[in-house]
């Protein structure tokens, strides 16, 4: 029974020490704490982000290294603006895998990215999902 416990006990350090892959409490305060502000954003970006990484698999599958270095690009300038650092590095390292990169280092850079953005896009859901708004932001979203 110890080792089910000290396993546990491991897991939970574990995931403590996981950077989150977006600063929710960073980006709230860059929005001076508009909690309806941030969920917006938040959806917007989900959808944008949805897009962009189809839209990668797409130009990776042709081949077509000017758009994906484009797509790469905007994720690395919008996951910044929106304190998603993670992804932001992984879309830089991209960008310049598009540049220099030979096919197999470039579909490791891709490959990296779609799932920095799946697990970014799982943080916002369930950050979305745990943010209840309040009676007062309800009130005032209606006005």
């Amino acid at each position: 029974m110890p080792l089910v416990r000290a396993e546990l006990l491991g897991r939970l350090k574990s995931m403590q020490t996981t950077p989150l892959p977006i600063d929710f409490a960073a980006l709230t305060e860059l929005m001076g704490g508009n909690h309806d502000g941030v969920c917006s954003l938040l959806e917007m970006f989900v959808s944008e982000l949805l897009a962009d990484l189809t839209a990668s698999t797409i130009a990776i599958e042709a081949n077509d290294r000017t758009t994906l270095q484009q797509i790469a690009h905007r994720l690395k300038g919008t996951s910044a603006n929106l304190t998603a650092l993670m992804l932001s590095a992984t879309a830089s390292e991209l960008e310049q895998s598009c540049k220099e990169a030979d096919d197999p280092q470039l579909l490791a850079s891709h490959q990296k990215m779609i799932e920095q953005g799946t697990r970014l896009r799982e943080a916002i859901a369930h950050w979305l999902d745990s943010a209840s708004p309040t009676n007062e932001s309800e009130t005032d979203f209606s006005s």
